[in-house]
């Protein structure tokens, strides 16, 4: 067993947590440092307070082994690369060639492929249904209603539960989640913001766009555009393009609308040549 020091320091890498935003409140960050390099052995509050902060219990810490985070973390990261190039049947094939099931110990991991799965299943079988029980599930794992910040992955969870809610045409289910996917948003530290949250800009002013909301939905838009540009990303930045040309032709702005379908073939060629 590796020691709790090599431990929590893989897990923080892998949810991109720096020592001071993980010892924020609980410890000095010099004595987390020592923490992790073995130096220091942790009172059982400071612990469960860093345990808490990661997502984990002590005893996930104490079955793990850093080795298997490292190999995990490259798992998650494969998939997550799929995920971002929408091959969603790659992700259920390789999901089931590796057995990644009987490698999940901790609440996060069992999170994101929950997502994985639900994702999967709204886009490949638009068993609607079958998605939102799959993406709640991975929710559950670490959300609780009066948590105050929440993890970008646990936002864009939020988001896609909002987004399928919308898809089956319940309506005032989805805007509550695609709002509070929003709101949680903008507690965010700015270093802990991903480019793969561009997507919920697009979720919700797609919603708006099929209500028929116009003005709100360009709102939405236009802020992902922002966001997009902002971390230098691609991500969702064709999507949104889209979005906002087919908002501009049911405004009757159709040189506008041009001018955004244009940018949006730009990107999407782009990103074709990248993958």
């Amino acid at each position: 067993m590796d020691s709790f020091g090599a431990v929590i320091k893989e897990i923080r890498k892998n949810r991109k947590l720096t020592q001071k935003m993980l010892s924020e409140d609980i410890c000095s960050q010099s004595v987390l440092s020592r923490i992790e390099n073995n130096e220091e052995l942790p009172n059982v509050v400071v612990m469960q307070q860093l345990c808490q902060r990661l997502g984990v219990t002590i005893d996930q810490i104490m079955q793990f082994k850093s080795d298997d985070v490292r190999l995990l973390t490259q798992m998650f990261e494969k998939i997550a690369d799929y995920f971002r190039h929408k091959e969603y049947s790659k992700i259920m094939d390789y999901m089931e060639a590796t057995k990644i099931e009987d490698r999940l110990h901790l609440d996060t991991d069992w999170q994101r492929y929950y997502y994985y799965l639900g994702s999967c299943k709204f886009y490949l079988h638009n068993n609607y249904e079958q998605a939102i029980f799959d993406l709640k599930k991975g929710l559950s794992y670490t959300y609780q209603s009066n948590k105050d910040n929440l993890s970008d992955f646990e936002i864009q969870v939020i988001s896609c539960i909002g987004s399928t809610y919308g898809s089956i045409g319940k309506i005032n289910e989805a805007e509550k989640y695609l709002k509070l996917s929003i709101h949680y948003f903008h507690k965010l530290p700015n270093e802990r913001v991903n480019a793969e949250l561009t997507k919920i800009f697009y979720n919700y002013a797609k919603f708006l766009k099929d209500q028929g909301r116009l003005d709100d939905a360009q709102i939405y838009i236009d802020q992902g555009i922002v966001w997009s540009r902002y971390r230098n990303s691609y991500y969702y930045l064709s999507e949104l393009f889209q979005l906002k040309s087919q908002l501009m032709l049911a405004k009757g702005i159709i040189d506008k609308a041009k001018e955004y379908e244009a940018l949006s073939e730009q990107i999407r060629h782009i990103e074709t040549i990248k993958i």
